[in-house]
């Protein structure tokens, strides 16, 4: 049985209530009045929307020009003994001057910190020659750094090489034998606060999907950045903060192209938009902090992005597993090493197919959880196959046999319909929301039916569930009186709502879960 969750099923809440204590705060850079008019009251995607609006209308400097803004912008104080200022360079320990005419300085290049070849369009379009990400660099280390992601080199070391030094940046293989770019500790935070900027002012920007790199933003208005990069992002966002350098540079730029970085002008920004105040609306006068403050043991409880499932489906189809619509095991599910999981019953015998590719997930301290996949389908020409032969479902009560569990649809976006039986380019599903389930377990499932007039291919990869983990940071306390008696202490139900003080059962007072007989 297949149901529509909007229309049918009311959200499974069972996280416990967080409360949060507002604290003053201030931008740290002299903003000018009204900059961010708009932005306040704002939560998560629509702070994010809402911060684009601000950023994106700026002057296009123009690629060839950019050396001329550089000496604007990127210039220290030290100068040689032309007088000439030296360029800030967050890639290389080597010195180098500006040659005061707003021509190339030797030996340096203009570095893009989102790599040009994750999008299409080079130099041509804005994210391609903006000042915030596109920055002074010495030309070995650019070279080096090439279109690896950031990440943290555990392994072996590429650049720099045996017998050679730079403190402020290496290339090597992360903890899964990728390779990675990761800049010294002092600019960890720089770069992460480089990307969100990216993220928030170029979300429509055709971000690509290779295999020979894991490029770190998806073209989609939020989240943009992948969750596999975000939790590190952030953590880097907090242990780097915001310096006088990002200061200066966030105002130089301003004067030059006409906008702000508001990560670097709002430090805390990033954790409403994707951390751990994504749920509390957004002030450039006061803030959240996403966890308690004080002496109890729930100080700084804190939601954390949770992947969930992250699999490319190219070599095996675990962690998922296929079932017919009667349970047993299924054969129109196969992996391929280029496409990933391939749904084909052409080969069966009378093209009959009636199969679920399955993942159980378990939501029950889950927020905010997000599908995401790419897929491709064949052989449909001029054949709608969205919801009749290809369905995204979910269900709460899956025991075995699919045909006895409750469905619910999932609205993913399809390819567009060929011209001709060849196979669709593979597009992105657009994130699709899981809201209505967290709070339980549930089963995924994509849904392949076939039969003799009616066999078309469905193929899918990267498919990634994230969800945010808020831990229990209630602890439970049985007929305590020091809680339980509490002048003017509110009660909560499980589900956040109040209740009267002498309600039995289960309750939420002063942050602690308390049981009343």
């Amino acid at each position: 049985m297949i149901h529509n969750p909007s229309n049918t099923m009311i959200r499974q809440n069972s996280l416990l209530l967080l409360l949060l204590l507002l604290l003053p705060y201030a931008a740290i850079a002299d903003v000018p009045k009204d900059y961010y008019k708009g932005v306040d009251g704002k939560k998560k995607a629509a702070l994010k929307a809402a911060m684009h609006d601000v950023i994106a209308p700026h002057t296009k400097i123009g690629y060839s020009n950019l050396w001329v803004s550089y000496e604007k912008v990127d210039y220290l104080d030290k100068t040689n003994a032309q007088g000439q200022h030296k360029v800030m360079d967050y890639y290389s320990d080597e010195v180098h001057y500006f040659t005061g005419t707003g021509s190339a300085v030797s030996g340096m290049n203009k570095e893009h910190v989102a790599p040009q070849s994750w999008w299409g369009g080079g130099t041509g379009i804005a994210v391609g020659c903006d000042l915030f990400q596109v920055i002074p660099s010495e030309s070995k280390a650019n070279s080096a750094k090439g279109n690896y992601p950031l990440g943290v080199v555990t392994g072996s070391v590429s650049y720099p090489s045996k017998g050679t030094t730079n403190t402020r940046m290496k290339t090597g293989h992360d903890s899964n034998g990728k390779m990675v770019f990761e800049p010294c500790d002092e600019y960890k935070g720089d770069f992460a606060r480089i990307f969100f900027y990216v993220a928030t002012c170029y979300p429509d920007v055709n971000w690509e999907n290779r295999s020979d790199v894991n490029v770190s933003f998806r073209r989609e208005d939020y989240p943009t950045l992948k969750a596999d990069i975000l939790p590190m992002l952030l953590q880097w966002a907090k242990n780097d903060p915001v310096c006088d350098w990002e200061i200066t540079r966030n105002d130089r730029v301003y004067k030059e192209q006409g906008n702000r970085n508001p990560f670097v002008d709002f430090p805390n920004l990033a954790e409403y938009i994707w951390g751990d105040s994504v749920d509390y609306a957004f002030s450039t006068t006061g803030t959240s902090t996403g966890g308690n403050t004080g002496n109890d043991p729930g100080e700084d409880i804190k939601p954390e992005l949770a992947t969930l499932v992250d699999c490319t489906l190219q070599s095996g189809l675990a962690p998922f597993f296929v079932r017919t619509s009667e349970g047993s095991n299924g054969s129109a599910w196969t992996s391929d090493a280029r496409y990933g999981a391939k749904a084909n019953a052409y080969n069966l015998p009378g093209k009959e197919a009636d199969e679920y590719l399955m993942v159980n997930l378990d939501l029950t301290a889950k927020d905010d959880a997000v599908l995401t996949f790419q897929h491709a389908t064949g052989y449909n020409k001029t054949v709608p196959v969205k919801d009749t032969y290809f369905q995204v479902l979910v269900s709460n009560n899956y025991d075995g046999v699919p045909e006895d569990a409750t469905w619910f649809k999932l609205d993913a976006t399809f390819p567009p319909l060929q011209s001709s039986s060849s196979f669709t380019d593979f597009v992105s599903s657009g994130d699709i929301s899981l809201d209505a389930f967290c709070g339980g377990k549930v089963t995924l499932a994509f849904r392949y039916v076939s039969n003799s007039s009616s066999a078309y291919c469905w193929e899918i990869r990267d498919v990634k569930v994230t969800a945010l983990s808020i831990p229990d940071a209630l602890p439970f306390i049985a007929e305590d009186d020091t809680w339980h008696d509490t002048e003017n202490a509110t009660s909560f139900d499980l589900m956040g709502r109040q209740v009267p003080r002498n309600a039995k059962g289960i309750v939420i007072r002063n942050r602690r879960k308390i049981l009343q007989r």
